[in-house]
């Protein structure tokens, strides 16, 4: 799934990676566990080999609403989608129109009218951000991330609109509208981040911890049935996905340390991890995903060594497969919608 940065994050981004050295054990402050949280667990022992995050109706697909196909204003649902130069219906022309046409308008057209804005003001603003020239990754998959993290899928509904026009939202209209208030209209009140945005050619150098990333995965996933956000794109793309649940393997439980394993390590663990992600959709839907075949996932496989010391703790690791997430965050969730998108929650099902 893609990402566009946003100032949310632009802290963490400044970093170039391809100049930093080369981080395979001890993990630096950047790539520190202390980072998601101070109160992780780190006996290996004590962590659980799998585990599955729990949320009721969350985690569902979405689309990541490409720039270069319109963003939100894309009509999804109309017999011929498109997401530029929209000819927007008037407001006379939208108390004529029936039910079924009025289905077929994008998300951002539908919100509007829901307002009761018959000029447009939110497709007009997406418009300023899109262009059938964007790259094709260039998306708010860092909002459906966060979106799909903390609220329950939508249910389509019908809403009426100040002059009593009733205006419908299929599922995939109110997680457009989600998406993209999380991506760029909310600044949250904190933000989690351990590791750093990728910057260079295809790959980029190890600053994600092979040690502290199993850490984290244990402690959110494992242990807490948490989630949390990870770009699993090892390269200059960024396609942020929310982990599902994971399973891991001991390959070899009693490997001897080398000299480039953290200091105070005893022995090394071998280990392989099934991390499972939440994934998009490749067709948008009126109806929730959840439970069909329009919800998908995607399987993430890992290889690497953990560097345990004399008390049975992970204190450091190495990456023995190519695969790697490139770094993994958290942002607190929208307590109350603002602007514009005041009424974005009566659309919502929490």
């Amino acid at each position: 799934m893609k990402y566009i940065v946003t100032l949310l994050l632009a802290q963490f981004f400044m970093i170039d990676i391809e100049a930093s050295p080369l981080i395979l054990r001890p993990w630096e402050n950047h790539s520190s566990p202390l980072r998601m949280s101070k109160n992780f667990k780190k006996k290996f022992t004590n962590l659980p080999l799998f585990g599955q995050a729990t949320g009721g109706r969350r985690y569902w697909s979405s689309d990541y609403w490409a720039l270069n196909k319109g963003n939100i204003n894309y009509r999804w649902n109309s017999v011929e989608p498109n997401g530029f130069d929209l000819n927007s219906p008037d407001e006379e022309e939208v108390i004529r129109m029936e039910i079924e046409e009025l289905k077929s308008l994008a998300p951002s057209e539908k919100y509007d009218l829901f307002l009761g804005e018959y000029k447009y003001p939110l497709k007009k603003l997406v418009s300023k951000r899109t262009s059938p020239t964007r790259k094709d990754w260039e998306g708010i998959c860092h909002g459906w991330a966060r979106a799909t993290l903390n609220h329950n899928e939508p249910n389509a509904k019908i809403m009426l609109n100040p002059d009593g026009v009733r205006i419908p939202f299929g599922s995939s209209d109110i997680k457009a509208l989600l998406s993209y208030y999380y991506a760029y209209h909310y600044t949250p009140a904190s933000t989690h981040q351990m590791g750093r945005r990728c910057r260079g050619g295809k790959f980029c150098s190890d600053d994600m911890n092979a040690g502290a990333f199993h850490i984290v995965l244990a402690n959110k996933v494992g242990l807490k049935g948490e989630s949390f956000i990870a770009d699993i794109e090892r390269s200059r793309e960024v396609w942020n996905h929310v982990v599902y649940s994971y399973r891991s393997e001991i390959v070899d439980s009693e490997l001897s340390p080398t000299r480039d394993s953290a200091k105070g390590t005893v022995k090394v663990i071998r280990v392989k991890t099934k991390m499972r992600v939440v994934s998009n959709i490749v067709a948008n839907s009126w109806l929730p995903v959840r439970g069909t075949p329009l919800q998908t996932f995607r399987d993430e496989d890992y290889e690497y060594d953990l560097d345990i010391n004399k008390y049975g703790k992970i204190i450091g690791g190495d990456w023995r497969s190519d695969k790697r997430p490139d770094f993994l965050w958290l942002a607190s969730p929208v307590k109350k919608f603002t602007g514009p998108f005041s009424r974005l929650s009566e659309l919502l099902d929490d």
